[in-house]
């Protein structure tokens, strides 16, 4: 039996779901702060000799633990340390490593069983025989702890680095290597840092945003709706025939917005709206603003009428209390209809009727508490903190709007100005409530790029070479946004794992206003304050 909404918009397969897919936006932390790094000394030692200059270290570095970096490898062997720190193979000190037996046994002359040939034979070598051991990098402590003077007197007392017989191949070459300061927020992330500064753990965590495994079951709702329930394809395309709606009326910008509530595991369509900024008032005076009316966009009209059905759908107690709000309008001698053909929060068209007319909103819910939007465009600034004060659980919008839109976190500039307002709206500390929001973009789109990390590119013509513009937008004459285009980069798995993988790599990325200028980069400056961290992992 197929569902009203199926009746209305076709089924979920017959719509853009093979074109489009969810990609969950970063939050304001991830972009300012997860690109932050720290210079910290590292020292290459036999492994016969880690685990005492470690215990070495902890015994005579004060606050060698102070900042944690739990998400960084502390001992890591050379093949999985990138080329710039290692500074390449060094072919005596590998010779070095190999095992002196054949040395110091003498050759004898020995008959084989098969045979009547008489052959000269060695000793066998064995690969893990005590004189065989390998090279290893160790991660001493972050460069403010210790001066470098201090640091390399103190190893110079300890083997290998004092008068030995490895001595000569472990010189005790102290070097400053800049490491990530906080956690990555995904896999690509940590591969991506085990590649450029150090191996690198992801831990499953999100210290900037909701946690991964609440993002998963977000997604896995949205993305694989039960029978009966609307689709996010299908949601979308609802809000886009409810803006098609009021442009055709002349009402206002191709904008719509569609609130649906998930009760257990069911939806319902609690309001439809269009935007409407540009219907004159009934009481319309000879002044006119060019950008409309903005208490009409299609998330404030959206999220009035979902009021309004709160009231309609209210218990008796609930009804009483929002009479007593009524009359203090009217104590203020505020004119209800006035104020209604002002914000337009009831039904302009059949669609918004339709749906506005039905009754099935829990009663005596709070706001639009943990309610789900679904939006053709990036809502503004304005409409973002609505939902933020209205405290919506889910946003999904179509459209990313870099000149008006307050969701997104990326930012930045060019001689024409800002290219993404970057508040993220949806996900600031500062904020009484947060929620998660994702873009619907085409399928095959690469994922956005880290901006931080355009100082990989070599050339302005190898930006411009990887950049991808964006189709024209509908609604705001916006400019592109980058896109991000990866190739193999080095993975790195725990230490306790036997087998390795290695690739290579580096990842580039750039964005370029509609002019075709270049931007300039906003540097992130690593906070020299932080403090109070556990321990570094060994």
């Amino acid at each position: 039996m197929s569902s009203p909404v199926d009746s209305l918009l076709g089924s979920p397969d017959a719509l853009f779901a093979d074109e489009r897919r969810m990609q969950h936006i970063k939050t304001k932390e991830e972009c300012r702060l997860a690109n932050e790094t720290i210079d910290v000394w590292c020292v290459e030692l036999p492994s016969k000799h880690a685990e005492g200059i470690l215990r070495m270290i902890k015994e005579n570095i004060p606050n060698q633990d102070s900042i944690d970096l739990q998400h960084l490898r502390r001992f890591a062997r050379p093949k999985y340390i990138p080329v710039h720190v290692t500074g390449g193979r060094n072919m005596g000190k590998e010779l070095h490593t190999v095992s002196r037996a054949w040395c110091t046994t003498p050759s004898a002359m020995i008959q084989s069983p098969e045979t009547t040939i008489w052959e000269w034979s060695g000793p066998k070598r064995d690969s893990r025989g005590p004189n065989r051991f390998t090279t290893l990098y160790l991660i001493i402590c972050p460069v403010n702890i210790i001066s470098h003077e201090a640091v390399t007197s103190l190893l110079r007392e300890h083997a290998p680095f004092a008068s030995s017989s490895s001595s000569w191949a472990y010189p005790c070459d102290i070097k400053s290597v800049t490491v990530p300061l906080l956690p990555p927020t995904n896999p690509e992330q940590a591969i991506e840092w085990s590649a450029k500064y150090w191996p690198t753990f992801y831990r499953k965590t999100n210290p900037f945003g909701a946690h991964p495994a609440t993002i998963s079951k977000a997604e896995d709702d949205l993305q694989t709706p039960l029978v009966g329930n609307i689709s996010v394809s299908q949601a979308v395309r609802l809000a886009e025939k409810a803006a098609e709606a009021t442009v055709s009326k002349g009402y206002g910008l191709r904008s719509g917005a569609v609130i649906i509530e998930r009760v257990e595991d069911r939806t319902e369509i609690i309001a439809v709206a269009g935007d409407a900024r540009h219907k004159p008032l009934s009481n319309a005076i000879t002044t006119h603003c060019s950008e409309g009316n903005p208490a009409c966009h299609a998330v404030m009209r959206a999220i009035g009428m979902v009021a309004r059905k709160r009231l309609r759908c209210a218990s008796a107690f609930a009804a009483k209390a929002a009479s007593k709000a009524s009359h203090t309008l009217e104590t203020a001698h505020i004119d209800q209809s006035v104020r209604d053909a002002f914000f337009l929060d009831q039904p302009l068209t059949d669609l918004e009727q339709l749906y506005y007319d039905r009754d099935n909103l829990v009663p005596d819910g709070y706001l639009c508490l943990k309610l789900e939007v679904f939006l053709t465009q990036e809502p503004c600034v304005m409409c973002s903190m609505a939902l933020v004060h209205s405290r919506i659980g889910r946003v999904i919008f179509r459209d990313r709007m870099p000149k008006t839109g307050g969701l997104t976190a990326e930012t930045v500039s060019n001689v024409t100005g800002l290219v993404g307002l970057g508040y993220g709206l949806c996900w600031r500390k500062e904020l009484n409530w947060q929620f998660m929001c994702w873009e619907y973009i085409d399928k095959n789109a690469p994922p956005l790029p880290d901006m931080t990390n355009l100082s990989l590119y070599t050339s302005f013509k190898e930006a411009v070479d990887t950049l991808h513009k964006s189709k024209d937008n509908t609604v705001d004459d916006d400019v592109t946004t980058a896109e991000k285009y990866h190739a193999p980069i080095v993975h790195h798995r725990h230490r306790k794992s036997k087998k390795h993988t290695s690739k290579t790599s580096s990842d580039t990325a750039s964005t370029l206003d509609s002019n075709h200028h270049t931007i300039e980069v906003r540097t992130l400056v690593t906070n020299p304050n932080v403090s109070s961290f556990a321990g570094i992992h060994v």
